[in-house]
This record gives structure tokens, sequence and C-alpha cells, in this order.
């Protein structure tokens, strides 16, 4: 962490900012190692590789799905190997990290790779760092972060980032801070440590579907935004009004994960209820979604992907057609959307 992020943290436990720093090791970068002490209830949190833990006594739900995650086998290299996400994997597979998101083309990004999904969806950020129009001004906090391959390009931007996940997944983003430097802290997205209003935009990437209460999560993030500020959500899971669960998600909350199939009406109602009172839910380009996917699996130019070329370089049409389906996304089977919150 930076010192000067101290500026805008408050104690998690008792909601004072009275918070003091104890360095213990500090490179010409950030401070490496040390404790954040609040000054009112006397909590700790520590600082360690340049993070800060704010999960010292988290509840059942971050338990269990933070043990999930760190439990699990993410990465199978070529001969099938598999591996957790800890030190060593990160140091071993750091090249491919240092690729994310669209990759470098290898077969960790390809059909049944380890990072196949996070590549098949980067059309959908690049497509929203493009219409936020950075300035290099903004103060931006991504919820679950995850690797931290989006908060290094929002740092690449000029921004000043801050990259919250439960996870250890978030150490493999000390990766990326040498080229576009951004803080990291660990952190529960239903409790964020920092004071009313100290950011513009706060950007999520599947993230708030985790949440068993959409409303509280929503209000939490309008609360740490400044007036004018927005909410950017992107690759939340979803389902229409008539679609059923789906099955996987029984098994995915039997492994701990929180994963939760809401619906277009119930993420904008809880969003409103949260504070957000100007809402705006973009359908994305399912054009993109296709190229991308159809180029990283190899296909053979067809004329599915020649059709989805030509709505890429005929917008106004591709947005006619995407109109005429409104309703049927929205009641059967949503797929891409971005979800804005205005405050």
């Amino acid at each position: 962490m930076k010192e000067e992020l101290l500026t805008i943290l408050i104690c998690p436990k008792c909601k004072n900012n009275f918070l003091s720093l104890k360095k213990n090791e500090v490179s010409p970068l950030e401070i490496i190692s040390g404790q954040i002490i609040c000054d009112h209830c006397g909590a700790r949190f520590g600082i360690s590789e340049g993070i800060i833990d704010f999960l010292s006594e988290p509840n059942e739900n971050v338990l269990r799905e933070r043990k999930a995650m760190d439990d699990e086998e993410y990465i199978t290299d070529e001969r099938g190997n598999k591996y957790k996400i800890t030190d060593e994997t990160i140091r071993k597979f750091q090249d491919k990290f240092l690729a994310l998101p669209e990759g470098d083309g290898s077969s960790f990004f390809k059909r049944g790779g380890s990072f196949q999904t996070i590549t098949e969806a980067s059309s959908r950020f690049y497509s929203t760092l493009e219409s936020l129009r950075l300035k290099g001004e903004e103060k931006i906090l991504e919820l679950g972060a995850a690797f931290g391959s989006f908060s290094h390009k929002f740092a690449k931007k000029g921004c000043s980032v801050i990259a919250l996940d439960i996870s250890n997944y978030l150490k493999v983003s000390n990766l990326f801070i040498k080229d576009a430097y951004f803080d990291r802290i660990f952190s529960d997205m239903h409790n964020i440590p920092f004071k009313d209003g100290s950011f513009d935009i706060v950007f999520g990437a599947a993230v708030l579907h985790h949440s068993k209460d959409l409303e509280a999560a929503f209000r939490e993030i309008h609360r740490v935004l400044k007036k004018g500020g927005k909410l950017v959500l992107i690759n939340e899971v979803s389902r229409g009004v008539f679609e059923s669960i789906h099955p996987v998600f029984e098994k995915m909350q039997s492994k701990g994960y929180g994963d939760t199939a809401y619906t277009l009406p119930e993420w904008r109602r809880s969003a409103r209820e949260g504070g957000f009172k100007k809402t705006r839910l973009e359908f994305l380009s399912l054009a993109d979604d296709y190229i991308t996917r159809h180029k990283n699996r190899d296909t053979p130019l067809n004329s599915k992907i020649k059709l989805a070329s030509f709505f890429k370089r005929h917008r106004k049409i591709e947005n006619i057609l995407l109109f005429m389906g409104i309703w049927h996304r929205w009641l059967f089977r949503p797929k891409s959307w971005r979800l804005t919150g205005y405050k």
C-alpha cells in the first residue's frame, strides 16, 4: 500500500477514521509489511506483500467462499497437472497472468483452458473501458478484482485505483504493480473500509452475483461513491424472468461459492433500493462476443463469423436488431449486459 491511502480509509469494525500506520518493511514503490491500527477501537489490520487485510474476522459467507476459491485447482497445464493459486503457482505461471485478460494465444486461454472464460469476455471489458472515456484523474475502486488485470488497465490510464477481493487470487496483482501501480486490499464488498464519497467510479466484473443481499451491496457501493460518481457492472450472472435456475448453481453453492442467478428486474430493483435512483441497463454487442469467442477457438472463417463482422462494422444495424430482441433477453436469456448506476 501507499501511505496516502490512509487518508480515505476507515475501520471496518467501528467506522471511525482514527487510524495510524506501523511500517515494518518499505520499498521505493510501497509499504510491503506492517499494520494499520484503529486508535478508536484498537482493531489491527495486517499488511503483507503490500496488501492490507481487512478480513481479520470475516462472516461465514466470506469464509466459505474464500475457502472454496483457495481450494480450487484453478490452473491446468498442458500435461493435465492441476494447481491451486499459491505463491508458487503465481511464480510458475506469471507470464500467463500478465497476459490477462485477452491472453497470449496459448492453450491456457483457448477452449478448455484455465483462462478461457476471462479471455472470451475480454471484449466486454475493453468496450466498457472505451465507453468510460477516462481522463486519468479518476479514483476507481474495483470490487472482486481477482487477479487484478482490469485494475491494471485502469491504472495504465493514469487513474488512482484500488483492487478489492476476498481471495488469495489478489496476490497475483503484485505482478502488475511495477508497470502501473494500484493499491490492493482484502475486504468484504458489504463492508467497504473507505470514507463516504471516496470514489468517482466503482467497477465490478462478475462479482455482485456472489452477494446474498444485493440491496446491501448496492447501498455500500452508493455510500463510497462521490456525488456524480457511477457504478459500472459487467459479466454478471443473470437469468431471464421465465428462465429456470441452472443446476450448476446448486453445485457451486454446495462447494461454498455464493453464485446466484438474479433476473434483470431483480438487478435493477436492488440497485434502486440500494440508493441508485438512476440506472441504465444496456445489452452489449452479441457480434463482439461471437467474434471474440470464435477467434479464441481458432474457428475457420464461416458465414456466421462474416455476418457478425458485418454487424461489428455497421453498429446502427446491430443496434436495431438488439432493440428488437430486448424483450426476449429480459424474459428468456439476457446474455451479456452492462449496468450503470449514477449517484
